[in-house]
């Protein structure tokens, strides 16, 4: 009867240890989340770029440059819905530019940064 007491214990025990170690590790674990941005193009030249920043300011579309392994990027919005990113870019073909619905990954903490659109961390995030 003691030796059922003592594994029963012990298993008790190791179980709260294990659980307890396998909580930590996988807590610590930082997942990944899809966004998508509405890119509408990539430019080797700033010109080319500041052009590009222009037209869309012109037909009051929102817009982003942000620059990336010396290119610049030029970016209308980040979506965590691809749907919401698709719009967006259908009114912007519609408008004669053309546009890609590019799939990026964030970590997961990053969410809510991109939920209230906030661009200034969002571009900080994209070009490094």
């Amino acid at each position: 009867m003691k030796i059922i007491r003592f594994i029963v214990v012990l298993a008790v025990a190791l179980s709260i240890l294990f659980g307890s170690f396998y909580l930590k590790f996988f807590s610590s674990i930082t997942s990944n989340i899809n966004a998508y941005i509405v890119q509408i193009g990539i430019y080797k030249q700033e010109e080319n770029a500041n052009e590009m920043i222009k037209k869309l300011t012109d037909l009051q579309q929102p817009n982003y440059r942000y620059q990336k392994d010396n290119n610049f990027v030029v970016i209308a919005g980040v979506f965590l819905n691809e749907e919401e990113a698709k719009k967006m870019g259908n009114v912007i073909s519609e408008k004669g530019i053309t546009c890609v619905v590019k799939q990026v990954n964030f970590t997961s903490d990053f969410k809510e940064v991109i939920e209230q659109q906030n661009y200034e961390a969002i571009i900080k995030e994209l070009s490094s």
